[in-house]
């Protein structure tokens, strides 16, 4: 049965705990040599006076009951997990931790995937923290029919979604390989196991084969001995607090993706704070599950379950996050596919052994590509009967539109509306208006909102300008007061906002879309402004639709609204992931982009049917903007990322340039969304335009 859990540990515990950190005996421990022979004694030292002197248990005890956490008994053994609740819109999704972390780890994933309408479960592994104690050693496989079993009591016969890495992986795989009928998609930032006749064959994966050999002898003596002889060492470590921080303490300097000194040493203060190392380890020390922790290695061994029989074959969809983790290196994603139906494979920028803790926003971002393909895999590849009856008809619209009122009052709860609002026509336009100086006017993109400027840029720029960010009308909170505006009545109607705030020709800042309405307010309006910053502008005509479809959504108003009002939400929020994904790509998706970057705003229908519009009219206004850029008098410059790829700068970039006189292109590092990954270059970018206006000096 399960019931509701509180971490509350007693005084004389922790008491205990520390009285034993403070007899430990530092002069009885010689070094052998540093990082190379071991934890390097400075560094466990400095985590050690860190927690005799600054380290507060409760103080973490209470941000981890802000988790909902419980605990149930699942054949005999009690579980404890965090179970948070999505809106039901996505399938309940079990995330897994491995050694040496713990349920953790994954503390940063959760509201985010909560966001996004998951149920996310995240147990302490049998052994682990506040799970009981195993009866004996149970491995991989045996809490694979746990982890099920658990999810079964939470969720029925409900498909659901499994990430892991370390043991977590190990689980998972065995998870898909015995029960493919209950998980719908298997996210790894490991691989663990294989089965027994998946070789290495080709060049790359005997190499790997041959690496992973060699840092097999250097790096698992530890494996070695829980894996054969895990009651010694657990009598070892069992009353000594400092004994397993550095156990511990080791393999977080050895696995993580940080760099190393000429003597070996692992700058893991660069990717750890003590207080998250602290407090992993208490989790072991607090419950004294040090001990039982290290029994999955041997029951790995007992159960044989380190790889698959031959033959053995996971067939369930299989998504990789392959980070570079020095002592685990990702096998190549041929050898991998022997065993695996790998449809996603990412190889990552960043980040070692313990992803969820090292980089948690390239992980979210990874995670919610891969599940959005799968989403939209699964729903393009059932076929869908004909609806019997018109009631049963009505019935899913009306479910549909209850859904999105519901949304959209979520939505509006998580990102309320942060400024002012003018009356200009065609529009009520939504804007901030901050600082004091000569005046910039900031033009966010496709299905945004003016928070798109809030990692930064915003900020950088009121220290010395008057910034005002406005939302387009359609988007955020700015609504239109007619029929949904094309790319050239925006441009009149930012014009005529303006105009309404008095502002002196300011400079235009458009990012993407934004771009192509700051060219057309300078085609079409040229006095209204002092020259324009443009940040991955859209110039040409994109393509974006054939004519006639484009014509249809233009003109047909009624329809396009009541297809947003009942369709636009509940599939703006199915493809949020991947939408969002794919415009950041090859960089990752902050993983509070759905709130800070307002971009949950974007899923609401008055949102939908902008974005609607703005890709029917972006050929047609483009083609008449494009053909005045001969006229433009004023400064333009524009900054592309490198790796854009929804924009090409060698296409929009270099016509742009050849065809306004005095156009400056630059390039810079990064992908499409520059003002979120790369505030502080965008941000100076935009300073520098700024400075060029002589009035700037006054």
């Amino acid at each position: 049965m399960t019931k509701p859990f509180t971490i509350a540990v007693t005084d004389e515990r922790l008491a205990a705990i520390q009285a034993k950190v403070a007899a430990f005996d530092w002069e009885a421990l010689p070094d052998a040599g540093g990082w190379r022979s071991g934890v390097g004694l400075d560094d466990l030292r400095r985590l050690v006076h860190y927690w005799q002197t600054r380290y507060d248990w409760r103080a973490q005890e209470r941000r981890l009951n802000a988790l909902p956490q419980f605990t149930t008994e699942v054949s005999g053994q009690r579980l404890h997990f965090v179970r948070a609740r999505g809106d039901g819109s996505r399938p309940p999704l079990l995330l897994l931790h491995g050694w040496p972390g713990s349920f953790i780890e994954f503390e940063a994933l959760v509201a985010p995937l909560v966001a996004d309408g998951h149920d996310v479960v995240v147990p302490s592994l049998p052994g682990y923290a506040f799970s009981g104690r195993p009866a004996s050693p149970i491995g991989p496989r045996r809490t694979a029919e746990l982890m099920h079993g658990l999810m079964g009591e939470l969720f029925g016969e409900l498909p659901y979604l499994i990430q892991g890495g370390d043991w977590g992986a190990a689980i998972g795989a065995w998870m898909a390989h015995d029960r493919p009928e209950a998980v719908a998609a298997l996210h790894l930032n490991m691989v663990l196991i294989q089965a027994g006749d998946a070789l290495p064959k080709k060049p790359a994966e005997l190499a790997w084969a041959a690496r992973r050999a060699k840092l097999a002898k250097e790096e698992t003596g530890y494996s070695q001995e829980q894996g054969t002889r895990p009651q010694t060492l657990g009598v070892a470590m069992s009353d000594s607090p400092v004994g397993v921080a550095a156990w511990i303490l080791e393999k977080f300097g050895a696995w993580a993706d940080v760099p190393h000194d000429e003597q070996g040493r692992p700058d893991l203060w660069q990717a750890f704070d003590e207080d998250t190392l602290l407090t992993n380890i208490m989790l072991y020390l607090v419950e004294g599950s040090f001990v039982t922790s290290t029994w999955m290695y041997r029951g790995r061994v007992l159960e044989g379950s380190g790889q698959f029989p031959p033959g053995g074959r996971v067939t369930v969809p299989t998504g990789v996050a392959a980070f570079s983790d020095p002592v685990f290196p990702p096998p190549p994603r041929s050898l991998v596919a022997k065993t695996y139906d790998v449809v996603h494979w990412t190889d990552m920028a960043a980040g070692g052994h313990f992803a969820a803790l090292e980089q948690p926003e390239l992980l979210l971002a990874d995670m919610r590509r891969f599940f959005a393909d799968q989403a939209e895999r699964e729903s393009g590849g059932k076929s869908r009967s004909v609806l019997a009856t018109l009631g049963a008809a009505a019935a899913g619209l009306a479910a549909s539109a209850l859904y999105t009122r519901a949304s959209v009052e979520r939505i509006e709860r998580q990102v309320p509306a942060d400024g002012t609002i003018v009356d200009v026509p065609g529009a009520r336009v939504h804007y901030v208006d901050r600082g004091a100086g000569r005046p910039i006017v900031l033009l966010h993109g496709l299905g945004a909102q003016l928070r798109n400027f809030a990692y930064g840029v915003a900020d950088a720029l009121a220290a010395d300008h008057r910034v005002i960010l406005m939302d387009r009308p359609g988007s955020g909170y700015s609504t239109p007061t007619g029929d949904q505006p094309g790319i050239l009545e925006q441009a009149a109607i930012v014009t005529a906002f303006i105009g309404a705030l008095g502002l002196d020709r300011p400079l235009l800042v458009g990012h993407s879309l934004g771009g192509a309405i700051a060219l057309g307010v300078a085609t079409h309006h040229p006095d209204a402004i002092g020259g324009l910053a443009l940040l991955a502008p859209l110039t040409q005509p994109a393509g974006a639709m054939p004519a006639p479809i484009a014509g249809a959504i233009r003109h047909g108003g009624a329809a396009r609204e009541a297809f947003a009002e009942l369709l636009g939400t509940p599939l703006a929020q199915a493809t949020f992931g991947l939408r969002w994904g794919k415009i950041f790509a090859p960089e990752a998706v902050p993983a509070d982009f759905a709130t800070r970057g307002g971009a949950a705003l974007g899923n609401r229908p008055m949102s939908v049917n902008a974005a609607m519009l703005d890709m029917a009219s972006v050929d047609r206004d483009m083609a008449a903007i494009a053909s005045r850029y001969g006229s433009i008098e004023m400064p333009v410059a524009m900054l592309y990322g490198r790796e854009d790829q929804v924009v090409d700068p060698t296409v929009d970039g270099a016509h742009a340039r050849s065809a306004i006189a005095g156009a400056s292109l630059e390039m810079t590092e990064g992908g499409h969304m520059l003002p979120v990954t790369h505030p502080q270059v965008s941000a100076a970018f935009i300073r520098t335009c700024a400075s060029r206006d002589p009035r700037s000096a006054s």
